[in-house]
């Protein structure tokens, strides 16, 4: 048989270090002392329990006196109140001074502040107009085509000496080297862009 266990503390009633009561309302065993701290009977709804404390009780209108509602208002404005900014050298903040601004209507015809305005670099101008006493290009190019194995071409641009060389190859071989100063000539052509002084050729 399964021994009663006391509703309060729900340790068993026959424990020998403990005395036993019997409420007298509903007839539960129980421990004196639980039964003692608890004021009577621990069971809901026995008539040996002890009164239950008055309940506080508010309505509608209770909430919205000024008393509570100023002392909820105030403890949320405490709360949501920002921490207050950090301290600023006054006499850091009076040397700054703010420049005028022109056309301070409009935003974006504001000019930024802290960069300076630079002028507009002028535009460079290249002159395309040849040199006059340039030679032309065509002409030494045909020179160079056609009678390129003499140095014809390297007499007309002003190179002497490389025009004598090409010329005593192709004569003192009796124009057996000739292929080969030719092709000398055209290597000219496709190269050389300026005469001996310097001039770049008129096209």
């Amino acid at each position: 048989m399964t021994s009663a266990v006391c509703p309060y503390c729900r340790c068993p009633v026959m424990d020998p270090e403990k005395e036993a009561i019997v409420c007298a309302g509903c007839g539960t065993p129980h421990h004196s002392d639980c039964y003692a701290e608890n004021g009577g009977c621990t069971v809901f709804g026995c008539t040996a329990a002890p009164e239950e404390e008055p309940k506080l009780s508010m309505s509608g209108a209770d909430l919205t006196t000024p008393e509570l509602t100023w002392g909820v208002q105030t403890q949320s404005i405490r709360a949501a109140r920002p921490a207050p900014p950090p301290l600023v050298n006054s006499a850091a903040t009076a040397t700054q001074t703010v420049s005028p601004q022109s056309n301070a209507g409009s935003v974006l015809f504001r000019p930024v502040p802290g960069i300076a305005s630079q002028p507009a670099a002028a535009p460079a101008y290249v002159d395309f107009t040849p040199h006059p006493e340039a030679k032309d290009k065509n002409r030494f190019i045909l020179l160079g085509a056609f009678l390129g194995m003499f140095g014809a071409h390297s007499f007309y641009a002003g190179y002497k000496n490389k025009a004598f060389i090409q010329l005593g190859i192709t004569v003192l071989t009796l124009g057996f080297a000739s292929p080969m100063t030719w092709v000398w000539a055209i290597i000219d052509v496709l190269t050389i862009e300026d005469d001996s002084n310097g001039i770049k050729f008129r096209s």
